[in-house]
């Protein structure tokens, strides 16, 4: 099956306008400076940390309004968990579900009013067609013109009943891997909201949560499967307090983040755990 909504090309995607208001998210939560680009801006300690500019303080995304019901149905239970989160084929805005997963897709961004963005937060995530190979659907976001912390789509990984996001222990596996390309050369990080950088954890403090453990990548314009290690996270630095390593046992959801003031329209497809 060909691309249909992207008729033209990833470069053709038409772009949601009037992002103004970033659901769910308030003044402060942000990383000022999510990539290192301004030493000093985040205050002290605002200086990358070891692993400089891999470290990826993100964004806490706004939750979509997919439901997170996955394959199983009303009253079934969920089967036991792989590795894979989602390859999208199911066609919906919910990772694949299984016993203690659960969860959405959604996006998120700054706040910039002048800025651009598909889907927006808190409207319904659904993949596009094609994905990877032979697959029908990947998860799609594009957009331009956040200018202060960047934007991004991302999953939960484990939603209670009526949404309220629990952690989820990730401490099996090693990493990372999946499959994702741009419409052009583009820099993003892999984030991982855990317990000690996220609000919901309560262990940060005020606007010392967001410091989010990740890796840079450079996606390209044509399909690679990239893998990230636990092992190689790093933070920026500044978050408080500055935890020493991901906390893989309580993570909150996974993201695919953009620099502040990037041009991005990209695809990710086949996300999975590495054993």
């Amino acid at each position: 099956m060909r691309l249909r909504g992207l008729a033209a090309g990833l470069g053709a995607s038409v772009l949601a306008t009037g992002c103004g208001l970033v659901l769910g998210i308030s003044s402060g939560e942000y990383d000022p400076d999510p990539f290192g680009l301004d030493a000093g801006a985040a205050g002290a300690g605002g200086a990358a940390g070891a692993g400089g500019a891999a470290g990826a303080g993100g964004i806490a995304g706004s939750g979509g309004t997919a439901g997170a019901g996955g394959t199983a149905g009303a009253g079934a239970e969920p089967p036991p968990c792989t590795a894979l989160l989602d390859d999208l084929e199911d066609g919906d805005g919910a990772i694949l579900r299984c016993q203690g997963r659960v969860g959405s897709w959604y996006t998120y961004n700054d706040g910039t009013r002048s800025g651009t963005q598909t889907p927006l937060p808190g409207r319904p995530f659904l993949p596009v067609s094609p994905g990877h190979g032979p697959s029908d659907y990947a998860a799609h976001v594009a957009g331009s013109g956040f200018v202060s912390r960047g934007a991004g789509m991302g999953f939960d990984l484990n939603l209670a009943p009526g949404g309220a996001k629990l952690s989820y222990d990730a401490s099996a596996y090693a990493g990372l891997t999946f499959w994702a390309k741009a419409a052009a050369p583009t820099h993003i990080y892999v984030n991982f909201p855990d317990r000690n950088t996220d609000r919901e954890g309560g262990v940060c403090e005020g606007s010392g949560c967001g410091d989010h453990f990740g890796k840079g990548l450079d996606l390209t314009t044509e399909w690679a499967q990239y893998t990230v290690m636990f092992s190689a996270l790093s933070t920026d630095g500044w978050g408080v307090p500055a935890p020493p390593a991901l906390d893989a046992a309580h993570v909150y959801s996974i993201e695919f983040h953009t620099a502040k003031s990037t041009v991005f329209d990209m695809l990710v497809d086949d996300i999975a755990f590495v054993p």
